[in-house]
């Protein structure tokens, strides 16, 4: 009889155990009762575009992050409270956030911490969680200078769930929490606009080769470039058209010709050093302007070339290549700096969007 009541005694410790734990994991454990993977809704409005720092790789954003997802645990009786939701802002929320399950959603390209942070947590008598969150952040993007000025670049901010993979849970976004996203048309970076979001479904690998998901937002944002026009090209242009005065300027002697070129070669390096720092991979990256710049040495050198070898030819009165000299001088007048305008036009032009 003392060995069968001892062994109810232990059933029963053993039942008590398994309570306390289930208690003691409480609502921190995944969603009980619903379909798995838990499906984490999320809306993404971009709220300004603080800094964009293209030699570095890196976009200053000011973000609006909503989550939402479906836990029967969290409902309760919306008669009996005389309310339809429980809402909890800034440390409450982050409180109670920390005593119920959460998707852990992170931001994978941020670089350092998140500044301004303010987050506020609704839940519905129903059972649905909404978690909105807005800070300010650094991430790295990628960014290419092919097309500046006339480049958009496109910033995608990468969210994933970490802590669970994709048979637990996934991020995904319909067109109701579209509603939510987008992005503010004035912006702190001026020489910029914005164009819109897109959303593409992704998946990560993890540390131990399961499969988590991902859901890549892309803020795509358009230069202004006419902002630039002026500052860029009209002085690259004023360079270069010193070689129409040495090509056509009467009465002008070679060392006349040899200073003005040198003279506009000197200026063009100033001005490459001047875009440099003013417009940071204007010059130091692969861009229409550089490629007009690298350009404009040659076409400089080579009018200071063809002009000075031609020119002494034709001044020799018995030349046998004489006549034939003055007609290419004459030919090249107007061939050279035709060339070099088409090729800048061509640069320009292979760079405008579309």
């Amino acid at each position: 009889m003392a060995r069968i009541l001892l062994a109810c005694l232990w059933l029963l410790g053993l039942g008590l155990i398994a309570h306390a734990e289930e208690a003691g994991e409480g609502l921190t454990a995944l969603p009980r009762g619903v379909e798995l993977p838990v499906r984490v809704r999320v809306a993404v409005r971009v709220l300004n575009v603080l800094e964009v720092r293209e030699v570095g790789g890196q976009a200053r954003l000011h973000l609006e992050i909503t989550q939402r997802w479906h836990d029967p645990r969290l409902a309760f009786d919306a008669v009996a409270q005389g309310l339809s939701r429980e809402d909890r802002v800034g440390a409450e929320a982050d409180e109670r956030l920390k005593a119920i399950w959460s998707p852990g959603l992170v931001l994978d390209n941020q670089v350092g911490g998140r500044d301004s942070r303010t987050v506020a947590l609704s839940i519905h008598a129903h059972g649905e969680a909404v978690v909105i969150e807005r800070f300010e952040a650094d991430v790295r993007v990628r960014m290419t200078m092919d097309a500046f000025p006339f480049d958009q670049q496109n910033l995608t901010l990468a969210l994933s769930l970490p802590r669970h993979p994709q048979q637990e849970a996934v991020l995904m976004t319909t067109e109701a929490d579209r509603q939510f996203s987008g992005i503010e048309r004035a912006l702190a970076v001026v020489d910029w606009r914005p164009i819109g979001l897109s959303f593409v479904n992704d998946l990560a690998m993890g540390w131990n080769a399961r499969s988590y998901s991902r859901l890549n937002v892309t803020v795509t944002l358009a230069r202004e470039a006419q902002r630039y026009v002026l500052r860029i090209f009209v002085p690259v242009i004023a360079v270069l058209a010193v070689s129409l005065f040495v090509l056509w300027g009467p009465g002008l002697l070679e060392k006349d010709k040899g200073s003005l070129i040198f003279s506009s070669l000197l200026a063009l390096a100033a001005i490459s050093f001047t875009f440099e720092s003013s417009f940071p991979g204007a010059i130091s990256l692969n861009t229409p302007v550089a490629e007009m710049i690298s350009l404009g040495y040659l076409y400089l050198v080579s009018v200071l070339l063809f002009e000075v070898v031609l020119s002494v030819v034709v001044a020799q009165p018995g030349g046998r290549w004489r006549e034939e000299a003055e007609a290419l001088r004459g030919h090249l007048r107007w061939a050279l700096p035709a060339m070099m305008l088409i090729v800048c036009l061509g640069a320009a032009l292979r760079a405008l969007p579309g």
